[in-house]
């Protein structure tokens, strides 16, 4: 009984999200169409490879900050683990988290599998994905409201700021909320779930780790490693903005630092607030166009844009799923290999 739950429930989220994503890139597809594909096409083609390799060195900036954020969470509990382990499964994270978005959660639980592989029991890598993916939230609340600071100032008249405040609200409201759950035992409620549906594949391996909600609670209890995951979680988002800075600059279309960071975390928020739509399909393509008209950006430019950026997510992520396949792979001979001889 309870295995055919999990399977009407599998196929529906598959379906949902299969919707989801061909709307999405139905989507892109209509606005690279209306726009004109060669006028597109020139813009990417002025920023060349030039472009292409600046915006790529900006992005290995910002992941290199989300994966300090990350390890200053465990620094003074595990300092044996090195940051190189972090920035593996960063990019790991990232990899599979933009490339197989249509599986929800998979970046974060790809990236917490590989801190197992490399020391971390279970929970605590459980336990610090969760605490990093809060800290990254509250750092992007920080970054919006930068945003519209800068929006504010230079932009006052415009009704998508006051919009934008507005979301920011209830954005805001929303991460207390899971802050404050968290504290109040939502991972041991999650932990327990599985078990109390009578789902056969429960959380593994939990008996012999710990609970993650007391790893996360320990954690927490580090107020200042957490604010440091913040802070660096915020110039992460910071070097995302020089991304864009980099690529418009590239295709002749320059912004100020304002304008860019106004235009960044705008798009961004609607990619958040999207997040049922996989890889932000549509999502990000129409919010380029629509934002980007605030600071004089043509859509042709502002379409190119975003194919620089799914370009740069191509270019980074599959390597890193390859890299994670061959990784996974190995330890899966590797523990054959332990089983048949024994």
């Amino acid at each position: 009984m309870s295995s055919d739950v999990e399977t009407k429930s599998a196929v529906s989220s598959r379906t949902a999200f299969f919707i989801a994503a061909s709307c999405g890139i139905l989507l892109a597809v209509c606005l690279v169409a209306y726009f004109g594909i060669s006028e597109i096409w020139d813009a990417v083609a002025t920023a060349g490879w030039s472009g292409m390799a600046a915006v790529l060195c900006a992005y290995f900036l910002s992941l290199l900050f989300c994966a300090w954020s990350w390890r200053v969470l465990l620094v003074e509990k595990y300092p044996q683990n090195r940051g190189l382990t972090f920035l593996w499964a960063r990019w790991i994270r990232d990899s599979v988290g933009n490339l197989l978005a249509i599986v929800p959660g998979a970046g974060e639980a790809a990236g917490a599998r590989e801190l197992t592989k490399h020391g971390l029991k279970m929970n605590v890598a459980a336990a610090t994905t969760i605490v990093d993916m809060t800290t990254e939230m509250l750092s992007q609340l920080i970054y919006t409201f930068m945003g519209l600071a800068f929006l504010f100032a230079y932009h006052p008249s415009e009704p998508v700021a006051w919009w934008a405040a507005g979301g920011l609200v209830i954005a805001t409201i929303a991460v207390i909320g899971f802050l404050v759950a968290q504290r109040h035992g939502l991972i041991l409620f999650l932990e327990a779930l599985p078990a109390k549906l009578g789902f056969t594949r429960a959380w593994e391996g939990l008996s012999d780790t710990g609970s993650i909600h007391s790893a996360i609670q320990s954690i927490y209890r580090d107020r200042r490693a957490v604010a440091e995951s913040v802070g660096l979680h915020v110039v992460g988002w910071l070097a995302g903005a020089l991304e864009t800075w980099l690529a418009l600059w590239f295709m002749n279309h320059s912004l100020s630092a304002g304008d860019v960071l106004s235009l960044e975390s705008l798009v961004f928020a609607l990619r958040t607030a999207a997040f049922v739509v996989p890889w932000a399909a549509g999502v990000q393509e129409g919010g380029y166009v629509v934002v980007g008209a605030l600071f004089g950006l043509g859509p042709d430019v502002a379409l190119a844009l975003s194919l620089l950026k799914r370009a740069k997510e191509i270019a980074i992520g599959v390597p890193g799923l390859i890299a994670w396949h061959i990784s996974e792979g190995k330890r899966f001979w590797q523990g054959r290999l332990a089983d048949s001889r024994k």
